[in-house]
């Protein structure tokens, strides 16, 4: 019996042995035999890795694809586990591929065998348009980075074609459709040719803007105040900053001019308006119906006006700067720029602010409304003083460290300032080594601490120039070659290493000019050290220049030189403000005249020397900034006085009136004496957008300390043109009319004007509207719109301050850093040039080279 039970046992042990090996033979064979099969997830299992094949005809190995995936041949990876599904995700993210698949080969022993099956996405070879002008093709392709050689994802193709919409949509063409078609590029593998097809469709305008229950403010100035960017087609815009506008309805910007139409509203009292409805309705394939139904509410008014939590400064201050008074409509949009605008330096925050409270509070309260009547009550949370910290800047990379940090009003351990924040940031610009378009503040506070840092970034920007230009005009040609050195180092004329190509990095400006021509050549050298010691800038600039000048009308031995030097003292003041500057100056000239026969007013000099030494003194502030080559804000004026000796007072035995009947004008002019009066005045306001309006006056005299010598025959104004000439030799001051020829206007006297002539007195005033086009680094480029006016005359007796030559015009100006300002005018002159002409001036084109007009 037990024999036969352990028979049985030895059986059942033998079945089971056999139906386990069955079991163990049956998955070995399907493995092999199933080379593709997938994983089966529900087992993870640690294997070494055997091998790795790349199926799907891309061009990449095995071993391209293990350095991609962070993997060796014989590492151990869990099938499946975290390593291989790192993996697939590390190639997806490479956005070469459409299609990534992992395959199980087969499993030997501890190592398994896999297979990637990658799908590549192919790249861009050539990029063509259909339906999109010429100008706007390398812009698409720019914006989308549709350069060759981009793999062509779906993102790209999306993003493509939801860029291009957005740019007809804001062009008024809101139903554009934009196809992304692709062609496999001929002899090229893995490459495709791509053409994007724009149909723009209708350009569809604003028929018509209608309000609804807007009982108090008409509906003509519901368009004309709020609606700025969305605007009506066909109607005559009262508003001259949209007449260039173009009728169009984009979605964003009508909700900026709704939220607009609120703030109107509101800046005259009615605080409650609501906007009940508003519809967008496509009347036909070109045209839409704006309806806007209001409910305008209640006027209030303003009534007690409180202030709560003041120390620091006393109620009647706060107050003055609040300047709204009981009894006003009450302007919710006013009040809170009076209390707290931070592009405002007339606000209650900002005088907080500059004092060092920058974590003060002002917050306005409606403490009750009764009726009509809002009581205000104003919360001043004032806080510690603050000051600043850490002050650094970043991204300079030529100028030395040193004259930058003189330039930083935000200096460490002194009070923080908004007011400090902005001089700085003017200052930094001014110095003409960087983009003032590109300056930025990194302000970090420190509540804690009660500190401020602040890190500057700049932008390099070359300061060095090279002027190349020549012209023709008085019946000979002048061609002008000079360089530029605005960011020089004297320190550093001898170190052989700081020659890149010339030393640089002190601030300091050389010039080198040479012009010649047809019986004319002049050589100048200057040299200006912006800041020669002290706590405050000071600057010192020193000039020489030596011209040489031919009779053109005569082949004898003729000529004209000149020698001439200045030095002179620019110095930064403290008061009344440190926009303030008093510049002191002594230049000298000498003339020496053999045979040259050149007539100065009424005077012809043959013979003989003139000798012109002057002191000038000058008064000047500037604020027009930040960027001074297209000030946005601010202004600048100067005034200025030079005279020279009175030598007549010293020579009384001396009779001038002898010599001015003998001719003797070397004898009478040999040491020049007069005063000269001269004041200029700029404003610039951006009025809207972008747009700035530029205002400016001028005015200058020439006097003479004794009347039996008279008016200088030198240093006469002349008005007309660009005010770019040469033969400026006699000192005299070439003043810009645009609309008229150079200096045609030669003065109003009508025994004193002659072709040569000059003005011993003038005015001139400017009005400009200017609009950037672009403000970066290469090029500054920004269009302008002019009138204006001026004259000069002959005596102070003949002066009419309205009776004024006329000229309007536009014109563009382009500034680069290497050549300076460049541009041109066309103006309209609507006056005679002066009493022989007869008719007016009419059309005149103008070049500028080199200045700002």
């Amino acid at each position: 019996m037990i024999d036969y039970m352990k028979k049985i046992v030895y059986l059942i042990f033998a079945l089971i042995f056999i139906q386990t090996q069955a079991q163990i033979d049956s998955t070995e064979q399907n493995v092999q035999e199933n080379p593709s099969g997938d994983f089966n997830l529900n087992v993870p299992k640690k294997y070494k890795l055997g091998g790795l094949e790349i199926t799907g005809g891309v061009p990449y190995t095995t071993n391209q694809i293990l350095r991609f995936v962070g993997l060796r041949i014989g590492d151990e990876v869990e099938v499946p586990g975290p390593i291989l599904n790192n993996s697939i995700k590390k190639l997806w993210r490479q956005n070469l591929f459409s299609d990534v698949e992992l395959y199980q080969e087969k499993v030997k022993g501890d190592s398994v065998f896999l297979r990637f099956h990658l799908v590549g996405l192919p790249s861009i070879n050539e990029v063509n348009f259909e339906g999109v002008k010429k100008s706007k093709r390398k812009d698409f392709t720019k914006e989308n980075k549709l350069e060759k050689g981009k793999k062509i994802t779906q993102d790209l193709i999306n993003q493509t074609k939801i860029n291009i919409k957005k740019h007809y949509t804001e062009k008024g063409y809101p139903d554009a459709k934009i196809d992304f078609i692709t062609t496999p590029a001929k002899n090229v593998n893995f490459a495709e040719d791509v053409l994007i097809k724009v149909d723009r469709g209708n350009r569809v305008k604003v028929k018509n803007i209608l309000f609804e229950g807007n009982e108090n403010i008409s509906s003509s100035k519901l368009r004309r105040k709020a609606f700025d960017n969305t605007v009506r087609k066909n109607f005559l815009r009262r508003n001259i900053l949209k007449i260039f506008k173009t009728s169009k309805y984009i979605p964003e910007k009508y909700q900026e001019d709704l939220k607009s139409l609120k703030d109107l509203y509101k800046s005259q009292g009615y605080r409650d308006i609501k906007i009940i409805s508003d519809t967008v309705e496509r009347i036909d394939p070109k045209d839409y119906l704006i309806k806007v139904k209001l409910d305008e509410g209640n006027k209030y008014y303003l009534g007690d006006v409180t202030f709560v939590g003041n120390s620091v400064y006393p109620t009647e201050t706060l107050k003055r700067i609040f300047s709204y008074k009981k009894g006003d409509p009450y302007d919710a949009v006013g009040v809170g720029k009076r209390l707290n605008d931070p592009q405002k330096d007339d606000n209650l925050l900002t005088l907080y602010q500059d004092n060092g409270y920058l974590f003060s509070r002002v917050v306005p309260i409606e403490k009750s409304v009764k009726n009509d009547t809002v009581d205000l009550e104003i919360r001043i949370t004032e806080g510690e003083q603050a000051t600043w910290d850490r002050v650094t800047f970043s991204g300079n990379t030529q100028t030395h460290d040193h004259v930058i940090t003189r330039e930083l009003s935000t200096v460490p351990g002194e009070l923080f300032s908004k007011t400090d924040i902005k001089r700085t940031y003017m200052k930094l610009g001014a110095l003409g080594f960087f983009d003032p378009q590109q300056i930025t503040q990194d302000i970090q506070p420190n509540p804690e601490t009660n500190t401020v840092d602040i890190n500057w970034g700049l932008a390099p920007k070359s300061s060095s120039q090279i002027e190349l230009q020549g012209g023709y005009g008085g019946g000979r040609f002048i061609g002008t070659v000079g360089l530029t050195f605005g960011n020089f180092s004297i320190g550093n004329l001898f170190n052989k290493k700081a020659w890149k190509p010339v030393p640089l990095g002190d601030g300091q400006s050389l010039s080198l000019r040479a012009q010649a021509g047809s019986y004319y050549s002049n050589f100048s050298l200057s040299f200006t050290e912006p800041w020669i010691g002290g706590s405050r800038p000071t600057a010192l600039s020193m000039s020489i220049y030596n011209s040489n000048y031919s009779n053109f009308y005569s082949r004898d031995d003729s000529r004209l030189t000149i020698w001439g030097a200045s030095v002179g003292l620019n110095k930064l003041l403290s008061w009344p403000d440190d926009y303030f500057r008093l510049s002191q100056s002594i230049s000298y000239q000498r003339y020496d005249f053999k045979n040259y026969a050149y007539n100065v007013s009424t005077i012809r000099y043959e013979n003989g020397d003139a000798n012109n030494l002057a002191y000038k003194i000058g008064l000047s502030r500037l604020s027009a900034g930040p960027d001074p080559i297209f000030p946005q804000e601010g202004s600048n004026f100067s005034v200025s006085l030079k005279l020279t000796p009175p030598y007549s007072l010293f020579s009384k035995n001396k009779d001038y009136q002898k010599l001015k009947e003998e001719g003797d004008f070397q004898g009478l002019y040999k040491w020049l004496e007069y005063y000269k009066v001269q004041f200029e005045g700029n404003f610039y306001k951006e009025i809207v957008g972008k747009l700035v309006l530029r205002t400016g006056a001028e005015f200058g005299l020439l006097g003479a300390y004794n009347k039996e010598i008279g008016i200088s025959p030198f240093e006469r104004f002349f008005m007309g043109g660009t005010g770019l000439q040469a033969n400026r030799f006699d000192g005299r001051e070439i003043v810009p009319l645009r609309g008229y020829e150079d200096f045609t206007d030669g003065g109003g006297s009508s025994t004193d004007i002659t072709p040569v002539g000059g003005g011993v007195i003038y005015n001139k005033f400017l009005m400009e509207l200017r609009y950037p086009i672009t403000m970066n680094q290469q090029a500054k480029i920004f269009g302008l719109g002019f009138a204006e006016a001026g004259n000069t005359w002959g005596t102070s007796q003949e002066f009419k301050p309205f009776e004024l030559k006329r000229s309007a015009g536009v014109g563009v100006r382009i500034f680069m850093s290497a050549f300076g300002m460049l541009g041109f005018d066309f103006g309209y002159g609507f006056d005679k040039a002066n009493q022989f002409s007869a008719e007016p001036s009419g059309w005149q084109t103008h070049f500028i080279f080199g200045q700002q007009l």
